[in-house]
């Protein structure tokens, strides 16, 4: 899936996309999940060392891009539209298990931006289309908080424009007391603001109430970034913490390359530089056929099982410094 993903480009996809306003979901209808603790999905499996909901600490989570309209296709995705749902089972499938450890995974189907909004301008028409998306990822939410109830803890967890919109989510719409509940973010594929955010950058494996967030390229490659890099908060996903020390290979708990298919431990390293994670090539059959240095599409799977560990760390001292919540 990895070595697949990232032969992934742009060819083909044309800019010549409509304004299509698909019907909003309604987020009270399980039919507008991808995954839900009132029904069985790959958000569920147990994968690497850790088995699934092992805290009852519900996850929020906001799967990356997978809209990729051709000519004449919509600025926004319709949640009602097979394929579209169907695409959205890949991140459920390879980057939600990370988180479950926690507990259950409730992942929302939203109207996302088409992938072309990254490839030109900003503009009104994108503006409109990613803030569609952002309303609701917003209203999926709100909804997420009545169904686990007050004083209940939670975990957010996203990757690419999934990290956007929860970084917005943090910003923009959640209030002090709801912020006091969030266990820790996993704000992954985008840089994010650590000058700007609400929540402090995690320095630690096991605080809380702090965002972890990092971009995967090769050693090597050349970064070019929009933010100052003395505001961009990056945490090693190996080590957990902020250090420009690299991370040995060895020290990688393990990726999740392929379903069914054994964790592949030590597979590369993390090192912290420029406000981005620099890894080396990582091997693994058919790693061959990588020929990008950017490993956006891997930022969760080539360090799944050292984000599992993390998960379960952070969590056990949340609950130990709050006995109230693990009665």
């Amino acid at each position: 899936m990895f070595a697949a993903a990232l032969l992934l480009t742009s060819c083909g996809l044309s800019l010549a996309l409509e304004e299509k306003i698909a019907t909003a979901p309604d987020y009270t209808s399980l039919e507008a999940w991808a995954s839900h603790p009132e029904f069985a999905d790959y958000s569920d499996s147990s994968l690497a060392f850790h088995r699934a909901n092992q805290f009852g600490v519900p996850v929020f989570f906001v799967y990356p891009t997978v809209h990729f309209p051709k000519r004449g296709g919509s600025w926004s995705a319709d949640i009602a539209d097979p394929e579209y749902r169907e695409a959205v089972i890949t991140p459920v499938k390879y980057q939600a298990p990370a988180f479950n450890v926690a507990g259950p995974v409730f992942t929302p189907y939203y109207r996302q931006a088409a992938y072309q909004v990254y490839n030109i301008a900003p503009n009104p028409t994108t503006a409109r289309a990613y803030r569609m998306a952002y309303e609701d990822v917003k209203a999926a939410f709100d909804q997420f908080l009545i169904e686990i109830g007050p004083g209940t803890p939670f975990v957010l967890a996203g990757h690419s424009q999934g990290t956007d919109h929860l970084e917005q989510l943090i910003n923009n719409h959640l209030t002090k007391t709801q912020l006091d509940r969030l266990v820790v973010a996993y704000l992954v594929g985008m840089p994010i603001d650590q000058c700007k955010i609400a929540i402090p950058v995690c320095e630690t494996e096991t605080q809380t109430g702090c965002f972890c967030s990092w971009r995967t390229y090769a050693e090597g490659a050349e970064i070019t970034n929009k933010l100052d890099e003395e505001c961009i908060g990056v945490t090693n996903p190996i080590t957990w913490n902020t250090s420009s020390v690299p991370a040995e290979s060895s020290q990688n708990l393990g990726a999740f390359i392929r379903y069914n298919k054994p964790i592949i431990e030590g597979i590369t390293d993390a090192r912290i530089d420029h406000g981005v994670i620099y890894a080396k090539r990582p091997h693994f059959t058919g790693s061959w056929l990588i020929r990008t240095k950017n490993y956006h599409r891997g930022d969760i799977n080539l360090y799944f099982a050292s984000i599992q560990e993390n998960v379960r760390r952070r969590l056990l001292l949340y609950l130990r410094e709050h006995p109230e919540v693990a009665q």
